[in-house]
């Protein structure tokens, strides 16, 4: 156990060192790293590269290969330019666990209109931080970097290693960044602990549903629209399995996991679902469409398979092309996460929620994400994961203004510098 004079004078760091934090998270959040496309990693990665060198360490920025990318990942996912993954490892004075840090570089797109200001430039105001990405997560990323200086800056000793890495195309169900770092080793089962900061500090998640998304396409047969009978209408038939889907999801909507859900969304166990969230078919006013695209979206439990709900639509869109053959229909899996399991009993799980009950005064349950993480690449090598960041239910992450809280940045910085005292 470390000492309370350690510990003390660790918070002392962090408290001074409070509006480097903020600005580190301002010059994150300034980089437009928005997915698809991605164009502005390698801007990031330098950034990210110059602060671990100032742990003393030597970052290495890993570029994935375009074959694998090609091999990988579909087309449709729109991702463009170079996916750099920055990474290193800081040792202590001696053998000891092996702590993997992971957070992501990429933010969803932000259209400007309805934000007080620019979504990439930063503003600072009332103790909060508002950009696109700033609670998600850049905030969090910089709170990993300043947990490390804080061990750095007062020398406090510890034994085993902490491997910071910060990915790319969490956003969009990527392969290229966690899923390659496993496929490379440089995450591997011998991996103790794994602490992540893609959530918030209101509860403690320690699951989080599995996320699959199929494209279905309609095929009909186009025609003028003043011979529409000679055509083949691949929207109208559409609009058809759209409703079979629809049946499907509410079916899907009344199952339960044994895992709590995160509070505040009105239900009790984790929920899976099943969502037409995008459709589109149609050139011009006057032809019959020939195609009709669905993007279905499938957030399964840690119950579920992504074989078994994969299957589930599958038999549907089966059934459908059966009792229509006037069209033919395809479908195709886009991108996908297993679901994220530790069991809320874990040792690492007690020791964050006692950590994060000393910094907050007041609990931070265990819980599963209603959200999908690619954390799940690494708790697939059976390495226990405890996911703790700097949102809140009203940070609006992914909407207008979104913003981070400054104390939540300086808490989170705290329970990260802890937990490392008290694993390591």
């Amino acid at each position: 156990m470390p000492s309370q004079t350690l510990v003390k004078q660790v918070d002392r760091w962090i408290d001074a060192h409070k509006k480097d934090l903020v600005d580190l998270t301002c010059r994150l959040v300034n980089i437009d790293t928005t997915v698809p496309p991605g164009l502005n990693y390698p801007r990031i990665s330098q950034v990210l590269a110059s602060e671990l060198k100032d742990l003393g360490v030597t970052p290495t920025v890993s570029l994935i290969p375009e074959a694998s990318m090609r091999l990988k990942v579909s087309p449709e996912v729109g991702l463009k330019g170079p996916r750099p993954n920055t990474y290193a490892t800081l040792k202590g004075e001696g053998e000891g666990p092996w702590v993997l840090l992971n957070g992501h570089v990429d933010v969803v797109p932000a259209d400007p209109s309805g934000w007080s200001h620019d979504p990439f430039e930063p503003v600072v105001k009332n103790g909060k931080v508002y950009g696109r990405g700033a609670a998600d997560v850049k905030g969090s990323n910089a709170c990993e970097i300043f947990s490390m200086k804080a061990l750095v800056e007062t020398g406090a000793k510890f034994r085993g290693r902490i491997t910071p890495t910060f990915t790319t195309d969490e956003e969009v169900g990527g392969y290229s960044g966690v899923n390659y770092l496993v496929d490379k080793h440089v995450i591997t089962k011998d991996v103790d602990y794994c602490l992540s900061t893609d959530s918030g500090i209101e509860a403690l998640h320690v699951a989080s549903l599995g996320d699959a998304e199929y494209l279905i396409t309609v095929h009909g047969r186009a025609a003028h629209s003043g011979r529409g009978w000679t055509g083949v209408n691949a929207i109208e038939f559409g609009a058809s399995l759209i409703e079979d889907l629809k049946k499907l999801g509410e079916e899907i909507s009344k199952r339960r996991s044994r895992i709590n859900a995160e509070p505040g969304w009105g239900i009790k166990k984790m929920k899976p679902g099943l969502y037409v969230n995008t459709a589109k078919g149609g050139l011009k006013g006057n032809i019959i469409p020939d195609t009709f695209e669905i993007l279905v979206d499938r957030r399964f439990i840690p119950e579920e398979s992504e074989a078994q709900v994969r299957r589930e639509i599958a038999r549907v869109v089966k059934e459908f092309a059966a009792k229509h053959r006037e069209v033919k229909v395809s479908m195709k899996m886009l991108l996908g996460y297993d679901p994220m399991l530790t069991s809320p009993n874990h040792p690492l799980v007690r020791t964050v929620r006692r950590v994060a009950r000393k910094v907050l005064g007041r609990d931070t349950p265990s819980c599963g994400s209603q959200g999908s993480t690619d954390m799940a690449a690494v708790s697939a090598l059976g390495i226990p994961i405890a996911v703790l960041g700097a949102t809140r239910q009203d940070s609006n992450i992914h909407g207008i203004d979104e913003h981070v809280r400054i104390n939540d940045l300086v808490s989170v910085t705290k329970i990260l510098a802890h937990t490392f005292l008290e694993l390591l």
